[in-house]
């Protein structure tokens, strides 16, 4: 039997990654059978691979980045909708240290003018998402990563998005509420404690879902520069 503590960040948000990435660190220090893993990586700007050379390079970590697929936005109010995408300068970056990226649909996304299809998915994502938004993202970076062949059903991968970090075991979408061959959620190393983006009520002023990335590496001609993280050696 196996006991291990999870972390609660009190709000959810892109801004607990350090912290998310800080309890990789730790996990990854603690527990030689986490470094075999390959680590799955949902991100809307590249900044999470990004940090995560930065944290994590003494474990050579296999990171496979999914985001999301061209021409998505969100909308804010009034304002011009946002286009989370990842620079071509990360991309390059990613590709010479060799990261995959994942750019395509995902799972649970919505089809135009199939209504019964929009529906269960929708169904889906509310229900993972009683966890947090940020676990919906783990599940569907999972399945994508195993639909595009990058990782084999049945695999168990890190999985890791701006406030959850999770032991999963992998699978495809067709395969996903598999009574054999579905995915698993081994374990949960840290969420938030309060839905404060998902339950957009819980808080009077929301804070914007996605923000616009910190610069946290600077590719630019002449070397890389990179954070160097000790809180978790």
């Amino acid at each position: 039997m196996r006991t291990s503590a999870i972390l609660y960040f009190e709000n959810e948000g892109r801004e607990n990654l350090p912290r998310v990435l800080s309890t990789v660190k730790r996990s990854l220090n603690r527990r030689l059978e986490l470094r075999q893993l390959k680590i799955v990586m949902f991100t809307a700007t590249g900044d999470g691979p990004a940090l995560a050379y930065s944290r994590l390079q003494k474990f050579e970590p296999r990171i496979i980045a999914v985001t999301f697929p061209p021409g998505f936005h969100v909308n804010r109010g009034e304002e011009e909708p946002y286009y989370p995408t990842i620079p071509k300068r990360l991309r390059d970056f990613f590709d010479g240290v060799g990261y995959k990226v994942i750019t395509s649909r995902l799972p649970f996304d919505s089809i135009s003018n199939a209504q019964a299809h929009n529906h269960e998915m929708q169904l889906i994502k509310d229900v993972l998402n009683v966890f947090g938004g940020g676990f919906s993202l783990c599940v569907q970076a999972v399945l994508s990563a195993c639909d595009h062949g990058e990782i084999e059903i049945g695999e168990k991968v890190l999985v890791v998005t701006g406030d959850v970090a999770a032991v999963l075991t992998a699978t495809r979408t067709e395969k996903f509420l598999s009574k054999t061959e579905g995915v698993v959620v081994n374990e949960i190393l840290c969420k938030p404690r309060n839905l404060t983006i998902t339950r957009r009520r819980a808080v009077p002023e929301q804070a914007p879902l996605f923000p616009q990335a910190d610069k946290v590496i600077d590719i630019t001609p002449g070397p890389v520069k990179l954070v160097e993280d000790k809180s978790a050696e």
